[in-house]
């Protein structure tokens, strides 16, 4: 058993695609709730009670849109990051074993 850690660089650089998928998924879900949110604040009415309950509720539904809105960009960016480290993981392995054919040409 090793005591270090492995990485599979053309798995990760794969993978690493799998998030743009995500970030527009994420971005459809935002779209879809921005346009369900579009003038409900309206749809609770004008007596106490509705009132009441637009100002407890409306701010919160806000909020989350505007997770969803930047969760899409971050996972784009995280998507990016994950294939840039790819590339670093397979720059590091070649010169890793151009290190040791080096040597042993000696």
């Amino acid at each position: 058993m090793s005591a270090g850690f492995e990485t599979d660089a053309d798995r990760l650089a794969v993978s690493s695609g799998d998030f743009d998928g995500l970030a527009l998924r994420a971005a459809a879900v935002a779209e879809r709730l921005e346009r369900a949110l579009d003038g409900a604040e309206r749809a609770w009415g004008t007596d106490a009670v509705g009132q009441a309950f637009a100002a407890a509720h409306a701010s919160r539904a806000g909020e989350t849109l505007d997770v969803l809105r930047n969760l899409s960009g971050r996972l784009s960016r995280f998507g990016q990051t994950v294939g840039e480290a790819a590339g670093r993981f397979r720059g590091s392995e070649e010169d890793a074993e151009q290190a040791i054919t080096d040597t042993a040409r000696g």
